[in-house]
């Protein structure tokens, strides 16, 4: 008895000592593994776009280990819906993170509850000022426009306690229905309830920041705490923008453009700022810029023409209106506008005449439109159509003095000096006020902050604006003597010659009309 059970333990001891040790103990997971999760949990609670990149990035990588791919899917796709929503409101229409967040949701079903989230992301659109893109308006059958509101109930006690889903449902309170193309509008938001119950996360703030309008004290707090907060910038260039301050405002979008290039929204308000400064090759550049990013993007494509055609590059310029008005729809009163301001320029007023009808059919009320019509129904002979369509343009603004200088020419051809005489007069003492605002624009700027060098050259092109419109006026009130001289208003024709006789070009032959009065 004693030597067979000393036989059987030995046998058990054996059996145990055969049993593989990955049955008993599970296998470490590797340092690096351990150290790359770390380090992409460290980089998705920083919450700038950068950071959120850079974690999907790792979690991607962690992903494909098929021992990984389960325990970090919800990280993954998480990451990747929350770097989608960041991606739509920068502007930027072709990123791919939702496409990948809604591939790791179908891939793992016990993701199910993201997919709403997938819903917010989804349907939320993609930022941008002015017409960015073309939008797609989604068809949601009411039953399942109903469940998804529903979900959003559920969502609201989930967002209470998990960060990630109080972002998200911060995305679709906050947005309201303008930027959706699919969920109705509802007025209860809870947000109130919801900004206290995570102090200290940046996702957030950020959130909280732009909700409803920048709050520039939290976004100046974001980037202090993390310098690679480069879309604090740009909303906090917004908020610069907003209250007229075009210098903070370029210097905020500028660190924005440094870290976030791919931003078609940070390009354009480079853009649109150095157009403010008439800075028309600075422009142009960021305009272009906007526009590999988002290459339909139909307010870059207008900017572009614009500032091709007051550098005189008209045929470039007639190429972009072409592409507008192939694309169809939107701002295409503007763009028949300038191709036919183009055209004219080019002096092919038969095709300008053309398209300057199919302006004033889309944009009835501009002063612009009305005042190029008449200008080339008189360069081509048409004094009736001319006279109408002047005679508009100054019903829509009495302050276009182009439109009262070609009156004054009309009615000169017409031999009615009288008429004559007082548009001429009228567009002297219209340019004499831009005269006036010019000067104080000049003085303005040389007080500025603007650096040494961009300042002088934009005094200098001010100053060639300045002289060149003193010319114009003192032309205007020489054109304005001869016309009332004519028709027998000797006074009047006195007063307007001597005003020409201001401007040093003119001062001869205002000074023999002076005399020649009796």
């Amino acid at each position: 008895m004693k030597k067979s059970f000393r036989f059987a333990a030995a046998a058990v001891l054996l059996l145990v000592g055969c049993v593989p040790q990955n049955r008993i103990r599970p296998r470490a997971q590797p340092a690096e593994v351990d150290s790359a999760v770390g380090r992409a949990e460290e980089l998705a609670r920083r919450g700038c776009y950068l950071a959120l990149r850079e974690a999907l990035q790792i979690w991607e990588s962690l992903y494909r280990r098929p021992e990984m791919k389960k325990k970090i899917a919800a990280r993954l796709a998480t990451t990747a819906l929350l770097l989608a929503a960041r991606e739509k409101e920068l502007g930027m229409a072709g990123a791919f993170s939702l496409d990948r967040a809604k591939t790791v949701i179908k891939e793992n079903p016990h993701l199910r509850p993201y997919e709403v989230c997938a819903e917010i992301a989804d349907a939320f659109w993609v930022q941008g000022k002015g017409i960015l893109r073309d939008i797609v308006f989604r068809s949601v059958p009411r039953e399942a426009e109903a469940q998804l509101l529903m979900a959003e109930e559920n969502l609201f006690l989930k967002a209470k306690e998990d960060e990630f889903f109080a972002y998200m449902y911060a995305l679709r309170k906050c947005a309201g229905s303008s930027a959706f193309g699919v969920l109705a509008e509802d007025k209860k938001d809870n947000l109130e309830e919801l900004w206290p119950l995570f102090p200290d996360s940046s996702l957030l703030k950020y959130k909280k920041a732009i909700c409803r309008g920048e709050e520039e004290n939290l976004l100046e707090e974001l980037v202090a705490a993390e310098p690679l907060f480069f879309e604090a910038e740009y909303f906090l260039g917004n908020a610069a923008l907003s209250r007229g301050l075009l210098l903070e405002a370029e210097k905020h979008f500028m660190k924005a453009f440094e870290g976030i290039p791919e931003s078609s929204q940070v390009a354009i308000s480079l853009a649109s700022i150095a157009f403010a400064f008439e800075e028309l090759e600075r422009s142009l550049e960021f305009y272009e810029k906007t526009l590999v990013l988002a290459p339909d993007y139909r307010d870059a494509l207008l900017g572009k023409a614009i500032c091709l055609s007051y550098l005189g590059r008209n045929q470039e310029a007639i190429a972009v209106c072409e592409k507008l008005l192939d694309l169809g729809f939107w701002l295409i009163g503007e763009s028949y506008y300038w191709l036919a301001w183009n055209q004219h320029e080019l002096k092919d007023n038969e095709a300008a005449a053309l398209n300057i009808e199919q302006a004033k059919n889309r944009l009835p009320t501009s002063t612009e439109v009305f005042m190029l019509s008449g200008l080339v129904a008189l360069e081509r002979g048409d004094l009736a159509k001319a006279e109408r369509d002047l005679k508009e343009a100054l019903e829509y603004n009495g302050a276009n003095y182009e439109a009262l200088l070609h009156l004054g020419i009309l009615y000169a051809r017409r031999e009615d000096w009288a008429k004559s005489g007082t548009y001429f007069e009228t567009a002297g003492r219209v340019l004499e006020s831009a005269e006036r605002v010019l000067r104080e624009k000049i003085a303005e700027v040389e007080k500025s902050g603007l650096p040494p060098e961009r300042k002088e050259r934009w005094v200098k092109k001010k100053n060639y604006q300045l002289e060149k419109t003193r010319l114009t006026k003192a032309t205007a009130f020489y054109n304005s003597a001869a016309g009332y001289f004519n028709a027998g208003k000797k006074l009047a024709a006195k007063e307007m010659a001597k005003r020409a006789a201001e401007h040093p070009s003119l001062k001869p032959k205002a000074e023999e009309l002076v005399s020649g009065i009796k």
